[in-house]
């Protein structure tokens, strides 16, 4: 696993080892970031399911200004810090051990907003439309922001959850990417 791209282009990042990392694969996240390239520069961004961080990384690398983590497992926490570490970005980043769900509610609360949401859960749990539920209920997307979920090809996102509509999906092999903005 390593950044593809920007300013840390070339840094290896740590995985958790053992198999348990579902890392995006690297043709994934270049035509990823080929989408998003416009939105990054100067962004905020939330990285949901954050696992090693490589996404939100990737994100900071490429000028995204700042970079929120959420993860549950106290053990990808300590990847996430020692890979923001590793590339410098420690500063620009804040690392949140805790439950997705309870964790946006919170962001929301506190009036946080975000103009990437990544999210990449994990996969044969229904986590992907839940989240997306949870984004709309207690928004934290910024009015021209725009939200990426990387889930299971047959898994059935929704055309719209609240304010929010399906505006793109690409298909790579057992991955699918389904972007979301406001409706205009």
């Amino acid at each position: 696993m390593q950044i593809i791209g920007g300013t840390a282009k070339g840094f290896r990042l740590r995985g958790p080892g053992g198999g348990k990392a579902r890392p995006i694969p690297g043709n994934i996240k270049k035509s990823l970031f080929d989408i998003l390239t416009p939105y990054i520069p100067g962004s905020r961004c939330l990285d949901l399911f954050a696992g090693t961080g490589a996404i939100g990384i990737e994100a900071l690398s490429r000028g995204a200004q700042w970079v929120t983590f959420v993860e549950c497992s106290p053990r990808m926490i300590r990847v996430i810090s020692g890979n923001l570490d590793t590339t410098g970005f420690d500063g620009l980043a804040k690392v949140i051990r805790g439950d997705v769900r309870r964790v946006i509610a919170s962001l929301h609360r506190y009036g946080e907003s975000f103009q990437i949401i990544f999210m990449d859960p994990p996969y044969g749990h229904g986590l992907a439309p839940e989240t997306l539920d949870i984004i709309s209920a207690n928004m934290v997307l910024d009015s021209d922001g725009i939200i990426v979920s990387r889930h299971e090809t047959g898994e059935k996102m929704p055309k719209a959850s609240g304010a929010l509509e399906l505006t793109r999906q690409e298909k790579y092999g057992d991955n699918r990417i389904s972007f979301y903005m406001l409706k205009k």
